[in-house]
């Protein structure tokens, strides 16, 4: 299990153990939702799988997330 999933999962368990409150998480996960994200690397299996994994985890704990406003790119390659 890589550390951002098994992350993704200690927050899920936290969540989990606080039903009752009101979760906000303003935190770079340092991953993308879509590939089209994501400019100077080219995709391959385990990207999509990680993509796949990060929005599940998005998705099964009921997150929003905000989009950003002003440049397309958090994160650019400069030799990709």
């Amino acid at each position: 299990m890589s550390d951002k999933v098994a992350l993704w999962e200690e927050l899920k368990s936290l969540k989990s153990s606080y039903q009752d409150k009101v979760w906000c998480l303003c935190v770079d996960f340092n991953v993308v939702r879509r590939e089209t994200e994501r400019k100077g690397v080219s995709g391959n299996g385990s990207q999509k799988s990680e993509i796949n994994n990060f929005n599940g985890f998005i998705e099964s704990n009921f997150l929003l997330d905000m989009p950003i406003v002003g440049k397309k790119y958090t994160w650019y390659k400069a030799n990709g």
